[in-house]
C-alpha cells in the first residue's frame, strides 16, 4: 500500500474523530434544554397536599438529579439562582388495573397503578417571568402486587413525573 492511501485514511479518520469530540461538545452545551441565560436553578422541597409525606424528600430529591443532569443546570440557593422549579403534588392514588373477582371472596388484583398528579412551574428569575408551568402533571407507575410491592409502583410514577417537568422544560425553546 503506498503511502498516499494511507495518509487519506489518517486523515479520514482524523476527521472523524474531530466530528465526533465536535458533536458530543455541543451536545453538552446550552443547559439541556433550557434557555441559555439560565445556568443555575433552586429547587425548594416540593410542597405535598397528599396524605404520603414521604413523597415529599423523593420528588425534590428527583428534582434536583434531573437538574443536574437532564437539564445540565448547577443547583443554587434561590437568591443566586437563575431559575426556580416549584413542585407540588396534589394527590396520589393507586388502583386496581387488572383484578379478578371471586364471589363470596372478594378479588383477586393482578396489576395496580400508581398516580401522582401534580402542578410545577419553572420561574425565570433573570427576566421575572415564568419559563414554563402546568397544573395538571400526571406520572403513572404499574406493579404486580403478588410479586412486588407499592414502593415499585411510586417509583415508577416519580420518575414519569419528573420526566414530564423535563419534558416541558425543553419543549420551550
Amino acid at each position: 500500500m503506498s503511502s498516499q492511501p494511507r495518509r487519506r485514511e489518517a486523515a479520514a479518520a482524523l476527521a472523524g474523530a474531530v466530528l465526533l469530540l465536535t458533536g458530543c461538545l455541543y451536545s453538552f452545551s446550552g443547559g439541556g434544554g433550557l434557555p441559555a441565560h439560565i445556568e443555575t436553578v433552586y429547587v425548594p422541597p416540593a410542597e405535598n397536599e397528599t396524605t404520603r409525606f414521604a413523597l415529599t424528600e423523593r420528588v425534590t430529591q428527583g428534582l434536583l438529579e434531573a437538574v443536574r443532569g437532564r437539564l445540565g443546570a448547577q443547583v443554587a440557593s434561590e437568591t443566586n439562582a437563575d431559575a426556580i422549579v416549584r413542585v407540588t403534588l396534589t394527590s396520589f392514588a393507586d388502583d386496581a388495573m387488572s383484578f379478578e373477582a371471586r364471589e363470596g371472596e372478594g378479588a383477586e388484583v393482578f396489576q395496580r397503578r400508581v398516580t401522582l398528579s401534580a402542578s410545577a412551574e419553572i420561574y425565570d428569575q433573570v427576566n421575572d417571568r415564568p419559563l414554563w408551568s402546568s397544573s395538571s402533571l400526571r406520572g403513572t407507575g404499574e406493579y404486580a402486587p403478588e410479586q412486588e410491592n407499592q414502593d415499585v409502583g411510586v417509583e415508577l410514577a416519580l420518575e414519569n413525573l419528573i420526566q414530564k417537568i423535563v419534558d416541558g422544560a425543553q419543549s420551550q425553546w
